[in-house]
């Protein structure tokens, strides 16, 4: 009920709040800017930038104190690293790099919490917009080393995280203002593209989809999106390095689909799981220990799983992996029940959810994990209302600014 809410503590967030310091928390965090400095500058200064990150994190929650937790992924976390940690030592780092590893993850989830609850969904937008921009700079500014063959990642360095980025960006879009809502969509969707990130594509169309749900004039940004792959693949020769993915694509729109279909089925996340599948059964309640399912690790590859819940599984054992089922099977109920309302907030958890089938970093990155996090708070029902009422005063503040 609405008259639960303490509102001389909602007033208090609202004057004590500051937003220099979240903002630069989550300049830090969102934009990934230790690491693109680690490539792109030196080790030096994205060491200073990682652990200034985490000091301002731990120093917010100080200054503002704490009024809540994500506890099932404090849950899962201590599981997972207990576990992957204590069942073997063959694949582990040395000590210290994994009690950072360690300290890191919980930082973001503990005191994360804190920021994310007191960031606001179009403060966060503009987060995702900035980083989404950052793909033009390493079209136009600054070549990737880790670019694969024409792909943009901007400050991301791997294109499949900024397409997560883009996604996240363009389901924030149905929540805010008519007048910026189409613009905004129209640029995740095209830079989306230009990191060819085969998971970007596919979620996309479903985020599409489902938004005919809400509204059928939303079926509008499939043929935006079927429009912008065509102008992609005619304009390939002109981008400073042609994809081979609009190749294969444009081969087989003139007819040669069996190049095509061979390339796409390359390196399909199917056979990259099954390498796994043999360790994972030898193990299934305790897993194989730490860093086990990266590359080099019980798999003879070179290739790390890809599957963050394969990761988990096959590193952390059963348990870790069932909390973090059984969180982001409450967080799909609750967010289904308020899609109509929240459309944004279901949408960016099934990117999330998808993107996990395909990535095996989410554990070590601060970005998802924080984008996550706030996801959860959105939906919540004890912060629920509190959550849009912090996040309105945060507005409410920066127009008076």
């Amino acid at each position: 009920m609405r008259s639960s809410i303490n509102y001389s503590k909602i007033m208090g967030l609202k004057l004590k709040d500051n937003r220099l310091l979240r903002y630069l928390i989550l300049a830090l965090i969102l934009l990934h800017l230790p690491g693109f400095t680690i490539v792109y500058i030196n080790s030096a200064l994205a060491s200073l930038l990682s652990y200034t990150s985490y000091a301002l994190i731990l120093g917010y929650v100080i200054l503002y104190n704490k009024s809540g937790n994500c506890k099932e992924m404090l849950l899962m976390g201590g599981l997972y690293f207990l576990t992957s940690g204590l069942v073997t030592q063959e694949y582990m780092p040395d000590t210290h790099y994994f009690l950072v590893i360690i300290i890191k993850y919980f930082v973001i989830i503990w005191g994360g919490y804190e920021v994310s609850k007191r960031t606001s969904k179009e403060e966060l937008w503009v987060f995702m917009l900035i980083g989404t921009l950052s793909i033009l700079g390493n079209i136009f500014l600054f070549q990737n080393p880790v670019a694969d063959y024409g792909r943009y990642s901007g400050f991301y360095l791997d294109p499949n995280n900024a397409g997560l980025i883009c996604l996240m960006g363009f389901a924030l879009s149905f929540s805010i203002k008519p007048q910026w809502r189409l613009l905004g969509k129209l640029i995740f969707t095209a830079l989306g593209l230009l990191t060819f990130s085969r998971t970007f594509m596919i979620t996309w169309l479903f985020m599409n989809l489902l938004s005919i749900k809400l509204d059928v004039r939303n079926a509008k940004m499939l043929l935006v999106g079927f429009t912008t792959v065509v102008l992609l693949v005619t304009f390939n020769e002109f981008l400073p390095v042609q994809n081979p993915r609009l190749q294969q694509l444009s081969d087989f729109i003139n007819g040669d689909s069996t190049n095509q279909v061979n390339g796409v089925d390359e390196d399909s996340r199917e056979e990259t799981w099954a390498r796994y599948y043999d360790a994972l059964l030898e193990n299934p309640f305790f897993g194989n220990g730490y860093r086990s399912f990266l590359g080099n690790g019980v798999a003879n590859t070179k290739w790390g799983v890809h599957n963050t819940y394969l990761l988990i599984w096959g590193e952390g054992g059963i348990l870790p992996l069932f909390v973090f089922l059984i969180f982001l099977g409450k967080l799909f109920l609750w967010g289904w029940d308020e899609f109509k309302k929240k459309p944004h907030v279901f949408l960016m958890l099934l990117n999330l959810a998808l993107f996990l089938m395909t990535n095996h970093g989410f554990m070590i990155t601060d970005y998802s994990l924080l984008l996550l996090v706030w996801i959860a708070i959105q939906l919540y029902p004890e912060n629920n209302e509190t959550s849009i009422e912090i996040g309105e005063l945060n507005m409410q503040n920066n127009l008076r600014s």
